[in-house]
């Protein structure tokens, strides 16, 4: 049944009233709306990416691949304050985390900051398999790479540079960095670092160095602790995710027992 009273369900309706207590594959709800599986399987994916956005349940449930519920949550189900109590908790817990991995970088050695250097490249979609370790002084790792995207055309000079914990990087690892591009025929630079780049850094990675007017400089590519991190925790890297089970009151159930006679 695809209409009620005339209106024809949409995704949301069709899930809020076939799939509530058992999952249903997204081909069979193709099949019971009249639409193309392909279609319903793009829609279901939208809606995923835009509750997160939204910052807000998405009205199903993937259960196992292909296999769809409807998700209570999303109707106001559970009190809106224990929601937010919930979603604070997980914040908070998720903060300690990312204050717990500065940490545990700032442990690391020069060699598994190394290898950690490279997993962030992966993830920026740098040739790492093409990658070339120049040198290696003064917990600085110096590297050529160039990106996936434009085939490799691109020639990047890579500073890996291992801080201590909340360590400051001054305009002279920028000079540096920059200094070091016509060596290797390179036409950009990138920084990845544990450590905080100072504002006068920034400048003059961003050509500000010594003037408010932009100059024209090779750019370096900033990613100090902040935005390693960002990375790290977006792929999933050194973290793992669990899913919490809130058990809420069926409001319904109850009142269809106290209606019965």
């Amino acid at each position: 049944m695809t209409e009620t009273n005339g209106h024809r369900l949409t995704l949301k309706e069709w899930l809020a009233a076939h799939a509530r207590t058992e999952p249903v594959h997204y081909r069979k709800i193709a099949e019971a709306l009249g639409r193309d599986a392909a279609s319903v399987s793009a829609s279901l994916s939208i809606e995923r990416k835009q509750a997160e956005e939204d910052n807000r349940p998405p009205y199903f449930v993937r259960i196992r691949p292909g296999l769809y519920q409807y998700n209570d949550l999303c109707e106001g189900a559970v009190d809106e304050d224990l929601i937010r109590e919930v979603r604070e908790r997980a914040e908070e817990f998720n903060l300690a985390t990312r204050r717990e991995m500065r940490q545990r970088i700032a442990s690391l050695d020069i060699h598994g900051f190394e290898e950690l250097a490279k997993i962030i490249l992966l993830n920026i979609r740098a040739r790492v398999e093409k990658s070339e370790v120049i040198r290696r002084y003064n917990n600085t790792i110096v590297m050529t790479t160039s990106w996936r995207d434009d085939g490799g055309r691109s020639p990047v000079v890579v500073y890996a540079k291992k801080c201590r914990l909340d360590e400051k990087i001054d305009r002279d690892t920028i000079l540096e960095i920059r200094g070091a591009l016509p060596t290797f025929k390179a036409n950009q630079g990138v920084l990845i670092s544990n450590g905080v780049v100072t504002p006068e850094a920034k400048d003059e990675a961003l050509g500000y160095a010594s003037t408010d007017v932009k100059v024209s400089v090779p750019p370096v590519h900033l990613m100090d602790i902040e935005i390693c991190l960002n990375v790290l925790l977006e792929s999933r890297t050194g973290v793992r995710g669990r899913n919490v089970e809130v058990l809420i009151l069926d409001n319904e159930f109850w009142e269809r027992l106290s209606t019965e006679e």
